[in-house]
């Protein structure tokens, strides 16, 4: 069941602008009609096989619906459901005919009747958690947010509630456990142009993390000791070794690559608990990961048993993966290991 709405969000202290548009870019890929955040004049339902981000206004055949037609479907539900009213599709029809209309209080009350009869569809309670944010002022806080942990509990991969649930995080600055439902919901999608979307609600995120933590006066991201073939930190857990890239790669190398080498955990979130940002140049590397290399205070090497260590050299300079990049993981190994041998061997398709 697809809803029809805006995500409704609470602006914060925190810049939250570009997560929320690569939200809305998320659930328009799959199917939700936008209404480009202006609640008050919502935009025409796409109809099956058209395109979300085609023009507004109008019904044109096969592709939208009129405000007369859904008053019609209106009509037609109201009678529906005073006839019989179990009538679980009927329920449905009428909150997202009133959601196309802009007029989401009154789909609140279909949802509420909806979920009644449909206690544990994970679909309806994420619908019906986004309707009702919006209704409720455009936050998540309290009922949406409980109806977004009800709809996970049945299904833990189900897209829209991971996505939403992402989006209400971000609003309450809980940054890490947001990127975390992202990176979820990435995950529980085959889809290709759709990862690219949640990828930059990934980007976002971490851009966010980075930002809070500077105003947090965590150190900046070590670059190393003056000796440049040694990459060290000087606190807490560590892990450490040696890193070169294979020999039949360094012919690719443009002068502007960057190295990052980062630990991560080795289920879960794929977040760096120890990030740091060398030239590719420097290869081979000995290096060192420790705690001060954290990109948020909470989330470091030493609340880890076991890590994973990544080493992708960015052609262009960028944090997030690209195509061409070229890449070396490391098996898992424990916090403490001093060791490591990683060999950059992979492109990234």
């Amino acid at each position: 069941m697809n809803s029809s709405k805006v995500i409704g969000l609470k602006s914060s202290p925190v810049k939250l602008g570009l997560v929320y548009a690569a939200v809305l870019f998320i659930l328009a890929a799959v199917g939700y009609r936008m209404s480009g955040g202006n609640i008050g004049k919502p935009a025409a339902p796409v109809a099956a096989g058209t395109s979300a981000g085609s023009e507004h206004g109008g019904a044109r055949p096969g592709s939208a619906l009129s405000d007369e037609q859904l008053q019609r479907m209106v009509v037609q539900t109201l009678a529906l459901t005073q006839q019989d009213p179990k009538n679980a599709s009927a329920w449905a029809m009428q909150a997202h005919s009133y959601e196309m209309m802009g007029k989401f209080s009154e789909a609140v009350k279909a949802y509420a009747q909806l979920v009644q009869l449909l206690p544990k569809d994970a679909q309806v309670l994420a619908d019906y958690a986004d309707a009702l944010a919006v209704a409720n002022g455009r936050t998540f806080k309290g009922e949406p947010m409980d109806l977004l942990q009800r709809a996970l509990a049945l299904d833990s991969n189900n897209l829209k509630a991971l996505v939403l649930t992402g989006s209400a995080l971000v609003e309450q600055q809980d940054l890490v456990q947001a990127l975390s439902h992202f990176e979820r919901a990435r995950a529980a999608t085959p889809d290709v142009a759709l990862q690219r979307h949640i990828d930059a609600s990934i980007t976002q995120t971490r851009a966010l993390l980075g930002s809070a933590s500077a105003r947090q006066g965590v150190a900046p991201t070590p670059l190393g000791k003056a000796d440049p073939n040694v990459a060290t930190g000087s606190t807490g857990a560590q892990v450490s070794g040696r890193v070169w890239l294979a020999e039949d790669l360094r012919a690719k190398l443009p002068g502007q690559a960057a190295l990052f080498l980062y630990a991560r955990a080795v289920e879960g979130s794929r977040m760096p608990v120890a990030l740091m940002r060398k030239k590719a140049s420097d290869l081979p590397l000995n290096f060192s990961l420790d705690d001060s290399m954290a990109m948020v205070p909470n989330m470091n090497l030493s609340t880890q048993s076991q890590v994973v260590v990544v080493a992708r050299i960015s052609l262009r300079g960028n944090v997030t993966p690209e195509a061409g990049d070229l890449q070396g993981v490391s098996a898992p190994v424990a916090v403490g290991t001093k060791d490591i041998k990683l060999e950059i061997g992979e492109v990234l398709k």
